[in-house]
């Protein structure tokens, strides 16, 4: 199975989850003759909508199809088709038995009539009027679900029951990028020829007029729209002579899967070369890199970027360009469906990072009912603090919040947090990461100054942040500290704190330094060699040390490399990270942990078409990290005496 990595959340990205309330007496599976009738499964739909960095859904229909029953030759009849408001709970019904489930967000035309699965075959997109997509369309349909009970959902052909489903919405259409990044200059077997082209323009032929839904083959006799066109002669952007550079940005293309290879959609690119014209053809689609698409047929897949990079004139016509071509996934939309108990919570993810002292990260949650956070023995809220955040006076859904305790001296650490609605609970990986600090700033100033506050800071309690303070203050303190440029909007100026009382405790170098904490409108506290007493904010003078809380959530604290390399031995997976350069190495477990769960966001890539990826873990030892087992934790001998894809890691700072 290739692994196609999903679009993961970001911080303001809303949860949509589709949960079940089972009924009394559905943990017990139906008989497998089929006899029975189907027990109904009450399925909560909360449509909080969201997508991504870039989309957002406006509306979601879900249509199910089920035997209601266990019989899986058994008609499959019309369970639910309903269009989701995005801004009310729904419920609707299915049954235990095979069903067929088919998501589309943001539907191309009214989909309330269909009412067996053949209606949704043959609806067609028209892709005339314009290439430049506006609103995306999204499907995802899972074919005979066999859902046996509670815990017991079997996909097609899996013989390994699920407790829950990811429907992966993938947009309908494609996308192209074209990069022009060479010199004029014509070559022939690598020779120069003095002769310079003159580039006038690019256009896309054998473009569909329309596109299913449900993917269909296309054929010629469908008929094709007029050619797309480009102008290549202004917006050159190459500041040396007879350098040629130019980007396209994204041109949006309908699937197309041929019936023919000979009929494929291709890419003209038109120029003059001492008045005589010349014209270069580029056929576009899976096959023009079957490494990275896993495919030779020359089709326009749904929810791919397709690449090209032209880097030389290699000839005058045809095929005589030099190009470098990727197929990358495009991002997904993950919505689980779940079957819980009758109490059930489910959350968008079960892993943060407490990311700031001053700020809140947020997980999404939908429950039966109120939600309470258990920390571990021992960790109090100035460990670990967290909040509560209902959507209504339901309690049903809303938001977790976790940030840094004032008490925590920047060591990384991982809390292990329950959370519970009523009977049911699951755990949620809390990530606290190393603090990063300043040298010890040793201009004497008051507490205002050194928080980079006005004056009315020392007459006024504060807190941990106070925005408007930290908006109207001069550039003093910490807020006027930076490592690097001033205007790195990760180390520059404005993002940096005052210590804490315990990570002054852990810093400490001698003398008084000012904490962050304010005890109350005119005193805060400042750590010495016997404590932490308060002092009046504005006519004591101490010393202070800046604090980093965390590298933006946008960005991973490491990058990865552009593509997969397939098929290498465990002897040559280091080489081929260090052949890279200076920094780059094979990732370990938690690194491969981690682009599992956010590839596609955080700065991360998506293109990730590989089942097992090469990994080293800081002892030496070789990992295979897969999707089942993305730490590389249960790594064997044989699997070590196999290849692999390597993609390399470096640090991004």
């Amino acid at each position: 199975m290739k692994i196609k990595y999903l679009s993961k959340l970001g911080l303001t990205t809303l949860l949509l989850w589709l949960t079940a309330a089972c009924t009394a007496g559905l943990e017990q599976s139906l008989d497998d003759e089929g006899q029975d009738s189907g027990m109904e499964i009450p399925v909560s739909i909360s449509p909080r909508l969201s997508v991504g960095q870039d989309e957002t859904l406006s509306k979601l229909r879900v249509i199910i199809f089920s035997t209601r029953n266990s019989n899986p030759y058994a008609s499959k009849v019309l369970i639910s088709n309903e269009l989701i408001d995005v801004n009310k709970d729904y419920t609707t019904t299915t049954y235990v038995g095979y069903n067929d489930i088919y998501v589309i967000g943001d539907e191309p035309v009214d989909l309330s009539k269909v009412k067996e699965p053949k209606d949704l075959k043959g609806i067609k997109m028209n892709t005339e009027t314009s290439l430049t997509a506006s609103e995306f369309v999204f499907y995802k349909e899972l074919l005979n679900v066999n859902v046996k009970g509670k815990n017991e959902i079997y996909l097609e052909g899996e013989s390994t029951p699920m407790s829950k489903l990811d429907v992966k919405l993938q947009h309908v259409v494609a996308k192209l990028t074209v990069d022009f990044a060479l010199g004029r200059q014509i070559f022939v077997d690598g020779v120069a020829t003095g002769k310079f082209l003159e580039f006038k323009s690019m256009e896309l032929v054998r473009i569909p007029k329309y596109s299913y839904l449900s993917p269909e083959k296309y054929g010629q006799d469908d008929g094709y729209s007029d050619n797309k066109s480009f102008d290549l002669t202004k917006n050159n952007t190459a500041t040396q002579v007879n350098r040629f550079k130019w980007l396209s940005g994204e041109i949006y293309l309908p699937e197309y899967l041929l019936t023919d290879n000979k009929y494929r959609m291709a890419l003209r690119i038109n120029g003059v070369e001492n008045g005589v014209s010349h014209t270069y053809t580029l056929p576009i689609g899976d096959g023009m890199n079957p490494a990275s698409s896993k495919s030779t047929d020359w089709n326009i897949t749904r929810n791919r970027h397709y690449k090209l990079k032209i880097t030389a004139i290699k000839g005058y016509g045809e095929a005589s360009l030099d190009v470098d071509a990727k197929v990358e996934g495009w991002s997904e939309i993950s919505i689980p469906v779940d079957i819980p108990t009758s109490s059930f919570i489910a959350v968008s993810t079960q892993e943060v990072d407490a990311k700031s002292l001053r700020f809140y990260t947020y997980i999404r949650f939908i429950s039966n009912g109120e939600v309470s956070v258990i920390k571990p023995a021992g960790v109090a809220d100035n460990n670990l603090a967290h909040t509560v955040e209902y959507d209504d006076a339901t309690k049903t859904s809303g938001r977790i919040g976790f940030r840094l305790g004032n008490w925590n001296a920047g060591k990384k650490n991982t809390f292990v947090v329950e959370v519970k609605s009523g009977t049911s609970s699951l755990n949620i990986n809390v990530n606290v990461s190393n603090r990063r600090a300043s040298s010890e700033q040793t201009n004497e100033v008051s507490w205002a100054a050194a928080m980079g506050y006005p004056d009315e800071a020392n007459r006024n309690k504060v807190d941990y942040y106070n925005a408007k303070y930290h908006k109207q203050g001069p550039m003093s303190g910490c807020k006027n500290y930076f490592v690097g440029s001033e205007n790195d909007p990760t180390t520059g100026k404005g993002c940096w704190r005052v210590a804490t009382i315990g990570e002054n405790q852990d810093l400490f170098i001698s003398g008084n330094y000012w904490a962050i904490e304010d005890y109350a409108a005119t005193q805060a506290y400042y750590v010495n060699k016997t404590g932490f007493p308060v002092a009046n904010k504005a006519y004591t003078r101490c010393k202070y040390f800046c604090v980093l809380d965390v590298l933006p959530p946008e960005l991973s604290e490491f990058i990865v490399s552009d593509t997969d390399v397939n098929d290498i031995a465990q002897a040559d997976a280091s080489k081929v990270c260090t052949d890279l350069g200076t920094g780059w190495k094979l990732p370990t477990g938690e690194q491969t942990k981690y682009v599992f769960q956010y590839a596609g966001t955080n700065g991360l890539p998506n293109n990730f078409f590989s089942d097992s990826y090469w990994g080293q873990n800081a002892d030496g030892t070789f990992i295979v990290a897969t999707m089942k087992d993305s730490e590389g934790t249960n790594t064997t001998d044989a699997l070590r005496n196999q290849p692999h894809a390597v993609r390399c890691v470096k640090s991004r700072y």
